[in-house]
């Protein structure tokens, strides 16, 4: 594996960790797709998402954590990612090359 690759999936995890541990402190019953967490449901077309969260009385949270490589030459993935906003509270977060992270409004996403 590439140091690249490496990096980025280094980057991308951080980021998951960071929103899983976020969600835990506020009470949430945290499922991550990450080691040391019990691993997300399958939801839609057998699609694992990277957070699930519940919290009794709130609609299931999915937070998923985007990288530019995972939609280089592939525009049609983000109609994928709205497509869980209507069922679920959806929350979306991109991680730049340089590893920086932040919340987007996923209705918006790959809009010009």
């Amino acid at each position: 594996m590439s140091e690249k690759k490496n990096k980025t999936e280094s980057n991308h995890d951080a980021c998951v960790r960071a929103v899983a541990e976020e969600l835990k402190r506020a009470n949430w019953a945290v499922k991550a797709d990450l080691e040391g967490y019990e691993k997300p449901s399958t939801i839609a077309k057998g699609y694992i998402p990277d957070v699930q969260a519940e919290k009794k009385g709130c609609i299931t949270r999915i937070c998923e954590v985007a990288t530019p490589e995972m939609f280089e030459g592939n525009i049609q993935r983000f109609g994928e990612f709205k497509n869980y906003c209507n069922e679920y509270d959806f929350h979306l977060y991109v991680v730049d090359k340089d590893g920086t992270s932040r919340q987007i409004d996923p209705q918006t996403f790959g809009k010009k």
